[in-house]
C-alpha cells in the first residue's frame, strides 16, 4: 500500500519536481491498450465473417452512434475513477433530448435550448453528486432515484408521446465534415478535452488523487467533495451533450431514447480497462471501446441474432476484457518465475 507521501508525490507535485526519467524500455501493453488489440481483431473478424459490416455505408451508419456512446462512457468513466456509478444516464439522456426539443421551439433558438439542456443537467449533475458525496448515500441508489424522477419528469413532459426536433439540429447531427460524421468530432472534442484536464493539469493529478485515496488527498489539503460532485456535474453534460445529438439524428426525442446508453457505456468503460477501485482510468480506452461495442452489435445483427443473443454477446465481451486486463500481471509474475 502506498502512503500518503507517495500518493500526493505522484498525483499532486508538478512533473518538473518528479524524479528523473527511467531508462527507456521496449513498450509494453498496459490494460488500456489491450482494447486497441481488441478492435482490430474484432474488425478483421467482421471483414471475414460478415464483410458488409466493415463497407463504407455500414460504417457510417454506425459511426455516429459510437460517437454518442463515447460521450456517454466518457461521462461514466470521469464518475467511475471517482469510485461511483451514474445510473441516471437514461433520464439524463430522454431528457436532455426533451428539453431541447421545447425549449427549441419555444425561444426558436437552439442556441439557447443547448445552453438551458446543458443548465439542466448540471443541476441534476450537481444533485447526483451531493447526494453521494454530502449525504452519504449510495451511488447506485442515489443516482437510480435520480433517474427515476428524470423519466417521470420526461414523461410528463412528452405525455408518452415523441416530441419533434428542430430542423437544425437534425441537419447538425446529420453532417458531415472531413468524410466523418459530425456526431463523431463531438465524441472526439469531449474525449480530448476530459484527456487534457485530466491527464495535463493540476486539476487532473488532484482529481485522480481523490480517486485513488480520498483520505489522503484530504489530508493534503485537496478539497474532496469538490472533485466528487464536479465528477458527477462532468457526466451529467457529457449525458446532456449525447441526449441532444441523439434526438436531432433520430429526429425526436422520447422518454425511452436514452434507455440504451446505460449498460453499454459501463461495459465500455469496463472494455476500457477502468476499474471500479477509482483513480486510473483512461476515456480515451473507453471511447475506443464505445467502438468496439458498436461495431459488435453491427456484426451480431448482421449475424442475424435476436436482442437475447446481443445481450450474451456483451455479456462475453465483458467477462473477456476484465479477464485480458489482468495479462500484463500474469506476464510479469511468470517472467520472475522464470529467472
Amino acid at each position: 500500500m502506498l502512503n500518503q507521501a507517495e500518493i500526493m508525490s505522484e498525483f499532486l507535485e508538478p512533473s518538473s519536481t518528479k524524479s528523473k526519467a527511467k531508462p527507456a524500455r521496449f513498450p509494453s501493453i498496459d490494460e488500456f491498450s489491450w482494447i486497441w488489440v481488441g478492435l482490430i481483431l474484432l474488425f478483421a473478424c467482421s471483414a471475414i465473417i460478415a464483410p458488409g459490416t466493415v463497407s463504407r455505408g455500414s460504417i457510417l451508419a454506425m459511426l455516429p452512434f459510437a460517437g454518442i456512446l463515447a460521450i456517454v462512457a466518457t461521462g461514466q468513466t470521469l464518475v467511475i475513477q471517482q469510485r461511483g456509478l451514474d445510473m441516471s444516464a437514461i433520464g439524463m439522456v430522454s431528457l436532455a433530448g426533451i428539453v431541447m426539443a421545447r425549449t427549441g421551439f419555444a425561444f426558436d433558438s437552439i442556441v439557447l435550448a443547448v445552453v438551458i439542456s446543458v443548465c439542466v443537467g448540471g443541476i441534476i449533475g450537481i444533485v447526483n453528486g451531493a447526494l453521494v458525496s454530502r449525504v452519504a448515500i449510495t451511488p447506485l441508489v442515489a443516482t437510480l432515484a435520480v433517474n427515476a424522477l428524470l423519466i417521470g419528469f420526461a414523461r410528463s413532459l412528452t405525455g408518452n408521446v415523441p416530441v419533434d426536433v428542430p430542423t437544425v439540429m437534425q441537419t447538425i447531427s446529420h453532417a458531415q465534415f472531413l468524410g466523418l460524421p459530425v456526431n463523431v468530432w463531438f465524441a472526439l472534442a469531449f474525449v480530448a478535452s476530459a484527456w487534457l484536464i485530466t491527464r495535463k493539469t493540476v486539476v487532473g493529478r488532484r482529481f485522480i488523487a481523490v480517486g485513488v485515496n480520498p483520505r489522503a488527498a484530504q489530508a493534503a489539503g485537496v478539497n474532496v467533495l469538490k472533485y466528487k460532485i464536479g465528477a458527477y456535474f462532468a457526466s451529467a453534460v457529457c449525458f446532456s451533450a449525447a441526449g441532444m445529438l441523439l434526438a436531432g439524428f433520430i429526429g425526436s426525442a422520447s422518454q425511452t431514447s436514452g434507455n440504451d446508453y446505460l449498460l453499454p457505456a459501463i461495459a465500455a468503460v469496463v472494455v476500457g480497462g477502468t476499474p471500479f477501485t477509482g483513480g486510473r482510468g483512461s476515456v480515451i480506452a473507453s471511447a475506443v471501446a464505445a467502438l468496439f461495442m458498436a461495431q459488435l452489435g453491427q456484426l451480431v445483427l448482421a449475424l442475424g441474432a435476436g436482442a437475447a443473443v446481443q445481450l450474451l454477446v456483451q455479456a462475453c465481451a465483458i467477462l473477456l476484457a476484465t479477464t485480458v486486463r489482468h495479462l500484463p500481471e500474469l506476464l510479469r509474475k511468470l517472467r520472475k518465475e522464470r529467472r
